[in-house]
């Protein structure tokens, strides 16, 4: 079993960060809307601004090995609408395959869901998972996610579609 130490992602990280998401997408390429060539052609990634300037709202928790390289990423993103300001959503969930069974996506989880509702502001959590990625459909429920629907279709990658479930976790507390 690996070391694993876990943190907020700075600015120093952003290098890691592309390195990490591209990673993933070529590994993955069915459980991410998102191609890699599409990221290796952006300026800027989706996660960029809450890594360059983290603040309660907006940030990445990064899980690092001993040799200080970034092996798993977990993103929140808070809605900043009016009457949506509640709510904000784990995105760009990835452990490196090599740590696969060692609880990081667990703990990565665990620590983003409880920076997101240390603030007073955030009550509702939500996330996606493409259905057929079992292993994150289980650890979303594992973690008290619940299931509020599939819309099937929901990506296209040349003739393979895929379904996309969309979950839901509130605030303790908050119905």
């Amino acid at each position: 079993m690996h070391e694993i130490f876990y943190r907020l992602l700075g600015p120093d990280d952003l290098g890691e960060y592309r390195r990490i998401r591209i990673n993933c997408l070529e590994q993955y390429p069915n459980n991410f809307g998102t191609t890699s060539q599409e990221e290796r052609n952006s300026e800027v990634l989706k996660l960029d601004n809450s890594i360059s300037q983290p603040d309660s709202y907006n940030f990445t928790i990064g899980a690092f090995n001993t040799d200080k390289t970034l092996i798993g990423i977990c993103g929140f993103l808070a809605e900043t609408r009016q009457k949506t300001k509640h709510r904000g959503e784990v995105v760009q969930m990835f452990v490196d395959p090599n740590y696969k069974g060692q609880g990081v996506g667990q703990i990565l989880l665990q620590k983003t869901i409880d920076k997101a509702f240390s603030s007073e502001l955030i009550e509702q959590i939500i996330l996606s998972a493409v259905f057929e990625n079992e292993k994150a459909v289980k650890l979303y429920k594992r973690a008290g996610f619940v299931e509020y629907g599939r819309l099937q279709n929901y990506f296209k990658s040349a003739t393979v579609y895929t379904t996309q479930s969309f979950f839901v976790l509130n605030k303790p507390g908050i119905r």
